[in-house]
């Protein structure tokens, strides 16, 4: 046993790499973890008699705790770092031994490279230090004086700065970066130990090593026992909330069974009410989709694809931040040209952006004067606001509480911390002001997204009531003084802090990352314009609604070239920013404040091609019937995949070697499962939560029954108003959401 440790010691610091940062997070009531029972199971004094019992009278269980432990770390020359050992083997340890129960403990253990008291005796002092051994130059070796080569010396400094960046992108705990200029500072070797759970790390391996170690430093970074998820306010809510809706599923379900396929009764005649929660009913209404000749058929197809945009990216990165076996060639990766899929991915968010700006201009336009805007703006937000509620909430809850209960792994200290997020910090994501509250640790850490959405849907109205006016100049002229004066905010504002253009600057210190990330990538301001370009966008189509445009086929082909050409050059500009020697201020600031709208431009050029007749196949396949369902499903795709994301993650057991095609078939899962579990959350709590809001803020009185108008821009009477949804596809008349 001593000279296992002793070699596993010595192959930890024989060479040189970094991995993941796990700092605890700061203990609460509603911890993820019961952080408390691992301070309680500690006594040293027991610890001392276990492990002699276990070292001196019981080769089988000593046998056990040192199989599941760490190994040396494969791919050690590719960067990795990180041997997980064997987690479920290490906590199934359980054995009573005349007055000790011998438990196991799972303990991850960062050991940092820079070791300035430690150095290991020379050969002879380690394997036989009393027997008289003739005098000859025996190599005695110190990490901090072992020569590492450059190259790899420099690849690994690197990898390293952009793991913490993607880390805290990624919404993790992480720590603070050492600013040493030691080549070793910060860079650490994390490996996890199975030892009794009376014990602490440091204490059982100088025990074990016989002290050899006593002036090595190493830190416990987390540690796991059995049975260590306590329950608290949030588990007890989510199974009576639940439970209370499975219960109205069976019995709602029950009842429309009987009705509709057993009695074969007329379904319209079925008692509303009692049929809300019907998974027959919902199921059957998830797949009916209403003709309508204004319908802009393509966006399903742009919100299908930019949906599948993110959970590639979202795939691939966290990959990066803390699981790969070989995060150097993931680095690599990245940084090459084949990467700026990849890398590219966050302008994603804002097609999204662009959509919700001309979906608000297009859907209201037609149906709503300025008037009745005015005297029902409550209703305007308040039915925006609830249609976001119901899943929001759920998968809130669900991260609280269920998916913390589904499985388990050595990577369960990410999850945990997204627990705990959402523990803590739930209010401000229903608010819609986690951007601005707590920025680096909010519940979802995605839904960023959300609440800049709902900002600027807020504040639409100050422009939407001149779009709404019969006056075309005016509404020219409120458009376009909006999006000057919102690039013109964001470039002065861009200028004035010097941000990076893109999350992991390799050319930049790394303070400059959480600047970039709080101030300008989920600031609100710097996602005006392409929401203004779509409002744009959305009131030139409503312009052209239902008329014959005529284009030449040269101007449209240059249209064409020139929009192609913006969006390639958009998604260019983050291979060259992502260089570890890219530093050009002036091109950072430009590209903060002109990808964002020119991108949009490009997205608006598509939908106005597509709609009128200048997509050929372009808009043929954006249009088939298959992203209609995608198009229905990608609200609660996008709230509910990067959690699921995180979960398969963390339930690894060991560092997966990176390789694309590999990533591709994870990417396949993480969509497969977005696509499930957002079919359910539409099946089980949207579509009956929207037909009781829309119940509730219906309003007004029903007109006699009599065939629907063809057109759908026939206005509704003012005591009939009711807000239409930013997402809200114009071909669902019957107010069904098909939302990104």
């Amino acid at each position: 046993m001593y000279l296992f440790f002793s070699y596993t010691v010595l192959c930890a610091f024989s060479v040189l790499s970094v991995n993941a940062y796990m700092d605890p997070v700061t203990p609460t009531t509603n911890h993820a973890l019961d952080l408390q029972l691992y301070e309680d199971v500690i006594d040293l004094e027991q610890c001392e008699e276990q492990l002699a019992y276990i070292m001196q009278n019981n080769t089988g269980l000593r046998n056990r705790f040192i199989d599941a432990s760490f190994r040396p770390p494969r791919s050690i020359l590719k960067g990795n770092t990180r041997d997980t050992g064997n987690y479920f083997q290490c906590l199934d340890i359980s054995q009573q031994v005349e007055d000790m129960d011998i438990g196991g403990k799972y303990s991850v253990v960062q050991i940092p490279l820079q070791q300035d008291n430690f150095e290991l005796p020379s050969i002879p002092e380690l394997i036989l230090p009393e027997f008289d051994w003739p005098e000859f130059p025996w190599p005695e070796w110190n990490p901090n004086t072992t020569h590492y080569d450059d190259e790899l010396l420099t690849k690994i400094e690197s990898y390293e700065k952009a793991k913490y960046g993607m880390q805290r992108f990624l919404g993790e705990d992480v720590g603070p970066r050492t600013t040493s200029n030691s080549s070793l500072a910060g860079m650490r070797m994390e490996l996890a130990f199975c030892i009794p759970k009376v014990c602490t790390p440091k204490h059982a391996f100088d025990a074990l090593t016989m002290n050899l170690t006593a002036n090595l430093t190493m830190q416990e970074a987390f540690v796991r026992l059995p049975n260590d998820k306590p329950w608290v306010a949030a588990d007890y809510v989510a199974v009576v909330l639940f439970s209370f809706i499975g219960l109205l599923t069976v019995l709602c379900t029950s009842y429309d069974v009987r009705h509709t396929v057993l009695l074969k009764r007329d379904p319209k005649k079925a008692n509303k009410m009692f049929t809300l929660f019907s998974i027959y009913t919902n199921t059957k209404n998830f797949f009916v989709f209403h003709s309508n000749p204004n319908a802009i058929t393509c966006l399903d197809g742009i919100r299908s694809f930019a949906m599948m945009w993110v959970i590639v990216g979202h795939t691939f990165v966290t990959q990066l931040s803390y699981i790969p076996e070989n995060p150097l060639d993931i680095f690599a990766f990245v940084q090459s040209f084949w990467g700026l899929w990849i890398t590219s991915g966050t302008i994603t968010v804002d097609t999204f952006f662009m959509i919700s700006g001309l979906l608000l201009v297009y859907t209201t336009a037609a149906k709503v004067s300025r008037m009745a805007l005015l005297k029902n703006l409550h209703l305007f937000y308040l039915n925006r606001i609830l249609r976001m509620y119901p899943v929001l909430a759920a998968v809130i809850l669900i991260q609280a509480s269920f998916l913390h209960r589904t499985t388990d792994g050595p990577y369960w200290n990410t999850v945990a911390k997204n627990v705990n997020d959402c523990r803590l910090n739930w209010w401000s994501t229903l608010l819609f002001v986690q951007n601005w509250v707590n920025p680096l640790n909010m519940c979802l850490s995605h839904t960023w997204y959300l609440a800049i959405d709902i900002q600027l849907y807020i504040a639409s109205p100050i422009v939407l009531f001149w779009v709404l006016g019969k006056s075309s100049r005016k509404a020219w002229a409120a458009m376009a003084a909006a999006l000057v004066v919102s690039v013109a905010g964001a470039t002065t504002y861009n200028v004035i802090n010097e941000f990076q253009s893109i999350p992991v600057a390799l050319g930049r210190p790394q303070a400059d990352w959480d600047h970039y990330l709080i101030y300008y990538y989920v600031h609100t301001l710097n996602r005006i314009s392409p929401f203004i370009v779509g409002m744009i966008v959305g009131y030139i189509l409503h312009i052209y609604r239902g008329k014959t445009v005529r284009m030449p086929w040269i101007l449209a082909a240059l249209l064409w070239i020139v929009a192609g050409t913006a969006s390639f050059l958009v998604v260019l500009a983050s291979y060259f920013n992502i260089q570890p020697d890219w530093d050009n201020q002036l091109a950072d600031n430009i590209i903060n404040s002109s990808i964002r709208p020119v991108w949009a431009a490009s997205i608006g050029w598509l939908v106005f091609a597509c709609k009128h007749g200048y997509g050929a196949p372009v808009n043929w396949i954006l249009s088939l019937h298959v992203f209609k369902i995608l198009g229905r499903l990608s609200y609660a795709m996008y709230i509910i995949h990067y959690q699921l994301i995180f979960l398969i993650n963390a339930t690894a057991l060991k560092p997966i070697y990176f390789a694309v095609n590999f990533s591709m078939y994870r990417f396949l899962v993480d969509f497969t499962l977005a696509v499930i579990a957002s079919f359910l959350l539409n099946i089980l709590i949207d579509f009956p939560f929207a037909n009781i809001i829309k119940m509730f803020l219906g309003g007004g009185r029903k007109p006699p029954a009599k065939e629907k108008p063809s057109e759908p821009e026939a206005k509704l009477p003012e005591m009939e108003f009711r807000a239409v949804s930013v997402v809200e596809n114009i071909q669902d008349e019957d107010n069904k959401k098909t939302r990104i």
